[in-house]
């Protein structure tokens, strides 16, 4: 069986995502065999690798939200991410290129470590509000999941892996992703928005 995420470290969701599909493969007999795929998709290609603006003051710059409306969203969220054991910190968070992310991602696959990096990279921006556009800041993080940090530097500093991640975006166009998570099940996708730990289960054990 083969399962293909598309996420963004930037999104909290693709992170209560991946921690739903754990729960899920916990209960599944045969979890083992299960070919875990992660894609890259960029929610915010044009983003600067410098922090900059908070996610809150972008979200009210760009899409009009009262101060009051992203507190109450960023909660939820925390909320939904304690549930799984997650401790999501959206108020300091400061949107950066997630592309040379996505490169290391797809380095750690080669590896067998793409699921640990990802842990990492999601709790590094998403708790700890690190750059993680930033190569040493990715480079520390690799150590921590396994890898070689010097190979890590060498790849970011070239161009490795830029046509997997852009392989990735486009099957997305071609599969009609067009935000994230994005779940499939041997090519099927499953549900709309963020499955449900139930709902991930339940596509699975139809596959299997």
């Amino acid at each position: 069986m083969k399962i293909e995420i598309w996420s963004d470290i930037m999104c909290p969701w693709c992170y209560i995502g991946k921690a739903r599909l754990a729960k899920a493969l916990e209960r599944l007999d045969g979890a083992d065999d299960v070919d875990v795929v992660w894609r890259s998709f960029e929610l915010r290609p044009e983003q600067p690798r410098e922090p900059g603006a908070t996610l809150g003051e972008m979200m009210r710059q760009r899409l009009g939200l009262a101060p009051d409306a992203a507190v109450d969203l960023f909660e939820k969220i925390a909320g939904l991410g304690r549930e799984l054991g997650l401790d999501i910190r959206l108020t300091g968070v400061r949107p950066v290129n997630s592309f040379d992310a996505q490169r290391l991602v797809h380095l750690a696959a080669e590896e067998g470590l793409a699921d640990v990096v990802k842990e990492e990279l999601f709790h590094a921006y998403l708790t700890e509000n690190l750059n993680v556009a930033d190569h040493e800041v990715l480079a520390d993080l690799a150590k921590h999941a396994g890898l070689d940090p010097a190979e890590v530097r060498r790849t970011l500093r070239g161009d490795a892996y830029a046509a997997e991640v852009r392989a990735d975006e486009s099957l997305a166009a071609r599969r009609g992703v067009s935000g994230v998570p994005s779940f499939f099940v041997d090519g099927v996708p499953v549900g709309a928005g963020v499955p449900t730990v139930e709902e991930l289960h339940r596509a699975l054990v139809r596959a299997r």
